[in-house]
């Protein structure tokens, strides 16, 4: 850290990845609480390096300088948090002279063994924006799916049984099965589609089996549900990812104007249901639909926005899976978001953003109204 760093650092206001505090206080027990929660929740939240900055005010980011040094500082942060953080979160102490004042600064390197937890309280924290909060169920599991530890779609269902998937889905997307019952159910456990519990020796759906293969997914997963909206009314649709995708497809057929790039609006609405965010309970994928806009809601979590594409996929083996059976041309996966923007070019840009503090992802495409005044304007000239 050095000083035309920290001058960048203090043009910015705080966030997920950035810290101002007045006082630097190890002393009590309190200040090393609230210091190491401060520090986990920078360190759980993606975005490369995070910053706590001690001795300048929140919200004028004025310098005032720290008044008190704990002795043998640096030292004494690297013990409170190899002793309270587990794993230990990687930082480096920066103390920097700017001009009469001193400033201190708690860098907080990317880390790889995320999610970072608290050993005296058991608990995982987080940033939502400039504020550090204790993370929920799914924020932790969104977390271990990020780094290979936890899979929402290879968790096997044990509330349900093999009788929940529909064998005449399987056959036609993946081909036909051995006709011995064990090897079937090697294939399908192989294949993430089911996982055996050895010790009842008993075989349940996965997650992500249910979602491309179930009768009635719903019943299991209840947030995976596509609801479109128009004018008020809401519809709900269900079934697999496959039949869900299909029954949009006919409704939009009718519901929008001839001339709309269906493919297009299927796309981003295919994108939304992979790439969604299972962990998360409380929001379906959501399609508004109006005159001047269709927007594409997908629940996502804070945690994972920053993190580049390339990075990592929510859902991996559903993409790779779905991936697989577009090969076999049993299943169109799509055209992609970038071929959907340039079908979109001529009627207005198409606007993808994310909204960390309301944790959801989200696609604006041009709305009704131009392609009804196209429609009009030939019914018209004809």
């Amino acid at each position: 850290m050095n000083l035309h760093k920290l001058h960048q650092l203090l043009k910015n206001d705080e966030g997920f990845k950035l810290d101002f505090k007045l006082k630097l206080g190890l002393e009590l027990e309190s200040e090393k609480k609230e210091f190491v929660k401060d520090v986990i929740a920078i360190a759980n939240t993606p975005g490369g390096r995070g910053y706590i900055i001690f001795g300048v005010e929140d919200q004028t980011r004025h310098i005032v300088g720290l008044s008190e040094i704990p002795e043998h500082v640096e030292e004494r942060i690297q013990q409170i948090i190899a002793n309270r953080t587990s794993p230990p979160v990687p930082v480096r102490f920066d103390l920097l002279q700017v001009k009469d004042k001193k400033v201190g600064v708690v860098t907080i390197f990317k880390s790889m063994q995320v999610p970072h937890q608290m050993i005296q309280t058991g608990a995982f924290y987080i940033r939502r924006g400039s504020t550090t909060d204790k993370a929920n169920r799914h924020e932790i599991a969104n977390m271990l799916q990020q780094f290979g530890m936890l899979s929402f779609e290879n968790v096997p269902c044990r509330n349900s049984s093999l009788s929940d998937l529909s064998e005449e889905t399987i056959k036609k997307h993946i081909g036909i099965l051995n006709s011995n019952p064990f090897q079937q159910k090697l294939i399908l456990c192989t294949m993430g589609i089911i996982a055996c519990d050895l010790e009842k020796e008993k075989y349940y759906p996965t997650y992500g089996g249910l979602l491309l293969f179930g009768k009635r997914p719903q019943d299991f997963i209840p947030q995976a549900i596509l609801e479109v909206e128009q004018e008020g009314v809401s519809i709900g649709i269900g079934g697999n990812v496959i039949d869900m995708l299909e029954a949009f497809k006919k409704r939009m057929k009718q519901m929008l104007p001839k001339n709309y790039p269906l493919e297009g609006l299927v796309e981003v609405v295919t994108n939304a249901i992979i790439h969604r965010s299972y962990w998360n309970n409380g929001q379906y994928t959501h399609v508004q639909i109006s005159e001047e806009a269709i927007v594409v809601t997908n629940p996502m979590n804070h945690e994972i926005y920053g993190v580049k594409v390339s990075r990592w996929r929510v859902n991996p083996w559903l993409y790779s899976r779905l991936l697989i059976m577009q090969q076999q041309k049993s299943f169109h996966l799509g055209i992609g978001l970038e071929k959907a923007k340039e079908l979109f070019k001529s009627k207005g840009t198409v606007k993808i953003e994310t909204k960390p503090m309301e944790g959801i992802f989200e696609v604006t495409l041009p709305g009704l109204r131009n392609y009804k005044k196209k429609r009009d304007n030939e019914i018209i000239k004809s």
